[in-house]
């Protein structure tokens, strides 16, 4: 089945577990490590940018910055 433009699915999970595999280029999301959707020809690059875009646009609180001892 391919996914067209309009086509959304839409889940609840009660407690959400996310795994990806870089091997298989797919992201796992899981419920409660039980039940699991699993979306295929995701790369790490796609990774990256959402995670990346998620630090800048998303987040409600800055990342925190790891000052390092000058003495």
């Amino acid at each position: 089945m391919a996914l067209r433009t309009e086509t959304t699915y839409e889940y609840y999970f009660r407690n959400a577990d996310i795994y990806y595999c870089a091997e298989h280029d797919c992201l796992r999301v899981a419920d409660d490590h039980e039940d699991s959707v699993l979306l295929n020809g995701i790369t790490e690059e796609n990774i990256d940018e959402f995670i990346e875009f998620y630090n800048k646009y998303v987040k409600k609180v800055p990342e925190l910055k790891v000052v390092e001892d000058a003495s």
